[in-house]
Order: structure tokens, then sequence, then C-alpha cells
């Protein structure tokens, strides 16, 4: 990492910064302005295009609400290499699992870290778009998730493949725990699936679960495994 680091606060985001050891802070309230207007007016809300009810991501509120978001704003990442996203986005990946996993009866926990990057550009955004299979491997191990998220992001909505569900003003990378819903991009890979299954067995025997395309892929998922112990690593978001 580059710099020093300093924090502000919004209502519902905390914020850390990494300084870039030149353009120091003097963009920082521009970049936090842009990563909370899409937090609040984009992903906390409803949009039809997701193909189900509810905000695009329907713990966001809550999170927002509780003070449960962290913005870290990393202006040194630049996004030169994959091999450099992947060393610094996977710190950051490390360090927000480092305390493990606080027990909640819902299954749900609403900490996350948003790690935005400024100074990632177009081809940046090809970088972490190519590295993001491997940050995506390395979290789940860790009984994370991770989403990338950019202004040409082309990951599609599970239920709608034709909504470009991961566009945002700036490069981004979204950390939180793993929950119950998760079946959604976890179930293409045994190796995957068998970390989600060690999470969230429990609520599929006890019937709380009760999704119809959540209880489908689960138990695809669970007779894939029985069957083929060696399937490979595949998912979509």
């Amino acid at each position: 990492m580059s710099g020093g680091t300093s924090s502000t606060r919004e209502p519902g985001v905390s914020v850390t910064e990494q300084c870039h050891p030149t353009t120091g802070e003097k963009h920082s309230d521009e970049y936090l302005g842009l990563a909370d207007e899409w937090l609040r007016e984009y992903v906390a809300v409803a949009d039809r295009r997701v193909g189900r009810s509810g905000p695009v991501c329907p713990f966001m509120p809550r999170a927002l609400d509780q003070d449960a978001v962290e913005a870290r704003i990393r202006y040194d990442i630049d996004g030169s290499s994959e091999q450099e996203l992947i060393n610094e986005l996977g710190a950051e990946i490390s360090d927000f699992g480092s305390t493990g996993r606080p027990s909640r009866k819902s299954g749900v926990l609403l900490d996350s870290r948003l790690i935005v990057m400024p100074h990632l550009g177009p081809e940046g955004w090809e970088r972490l778009d190519a590295a993001y299979a491997h940050l995506k491997g390395f979290a789940v191990e860790l009984g994370l998730m991770v989403g990338q998220f950019h202004p040409h992001c082309d990951e599609r909505a599970v239920r709608n493949s034709d909504f470009r569900v991961s566009v945002a003003p700036v490069a981004m990378l979204a950390i939180r725990h793993m929950a119950p819903h998760d079946i959604l991009f976890l179930h293409g890979s045994e190796q995957w699936f068998k970390e989600y299954d060690s999470h969230f067995r429990s609520h599929f025997e006890r019937g709380r679960i009760r999704d119809s395309l959540l209880l489908s892929l689960y138990d695809g998922a669970r007779d894939r495994s029985a069957d083929d112990p060696g399937a490979g690593q595949s998912s979509s978001r």
C-alpha cells in the first residue's frame, strides 16, 4: 500500500482512505459520494430487472441502517497488472475474513467491505474481471463472497440474463460473509458447494429455505457432489 490513511464518516457507511502519494485526499468526497449514492439509490432499492421483488441486494437497506458497510478508498491500486489486483484485493479479503464468522441464527451477516478503486480505467476494469475468478475462489475458501463492479461490467443477474446487474460508476470490489442465498452463485462447483454446504446444510434440513429456485439448485448440487466428487470449478454470478 502507498501513502497514509485517514477516516471520515457518512451515515450508514464507515470510510477508510488509502491516500495516493501524489493526489492525496482531494477527491475523497467525490468518490465517497459516488459510492454512497450507488449503494442508496441502486443497490438498496427495488429494480424489476433483477427478476425478483425487493432491492437489488436484499440486505443492503438493513446494512446501511446498522452502519455495517465499510468503504475503503484505495487510490494506490491502479490496475496496472492482474497480479497487482490479486495481491492487493486478496489481502483485503484475507483481512476482512481474519476475525472469523460470528454466529447468527438467521445465517445472514450484514458486515461488508467495499473497496473503491478510483484510479482503475478501462484496462484496469478488464484486469479486474480477469482476476475475479481467482479472488472469488480465495474468498469462498474463507466463507466469504466477493463481487466486482465497474462502469463496463458485463455480469448478468441470475434471474434475468439480459440485465447487467454489476454496473457501477467507479471500480469496486465488495466483500461480505457467505449467506444462504449464495447457492445461486456456488452451485456449479463441487469445491465451492462443499464450503457452502458446511455453513448452510442445516437451513435446508430444517426447512428454513423455501425459495423454489434455491431448493432446486441445492438439491442438484448435492446430488452432483455425491455422484461426482471430482467435479470441476465453474459458476455464474
